[in-house]
């Protein structure tokens, strides 16, 4: 380069061409999890291979969580995972389930798998008071 200064054959043989992640043989972002940690100042200093191990657990987790998920919604018929395959994976998985506390989970948003509504006459009353926002 022309604005640094000259670079001795070793200082370029120990430069990597290759990512961390691809070193570790990972597809989650070892950079990416390093500046997390870093950021977030959990500790002063910490190890050159904790984010690699960080990153390796990411992957690990979301492999297992996806691999359920996409048996229950292969079994439900549908190409996609929803939401709410994600939450019955947390749910049925013990290991899932422990580690990732799906109870503090269930009623949050429409995660929930719905129920299918059976064709019946409606029994609300739409008629009445109004309600006004606060």
């Amino acid at each position: 380069r022309p604005g640094s200064p000259p670079e001795s054959s070793e200082a370029r043989g120990k430069r990597s061409r290759f990512s961390r992640s691809s070193r570790a043989g990972l597809l989650f972002p070892v950079s990416r999890v390093d500046g997390q940690l870093r950021r977030g100042r959990f500790a002063g200093r910490f190890a050159a291979r904790a984010p690699v191990y960080l990153a390796a657990v990411l992957q690990c987790v979301t492999h297992k969580a996806l691999d359920v998920a996409g048996k229950i919604a292969k079994r439900s018929k549908q190409q996609r995972i929803a939401p709410a395959h994600l939450q019955m994976a947390a749910q049925k998985s013990s290991q899932l389930h422990k580690l990732l506390q799906a109870d503090v989970l269930r009623n949050r948003g429409r995660a929930v798998p719905r129920r299918r509504r059976v064709a019946s006459p409606s029994t609300k009353k739409t008629a009445g008071t109004k309600r006004r926002c606060p």
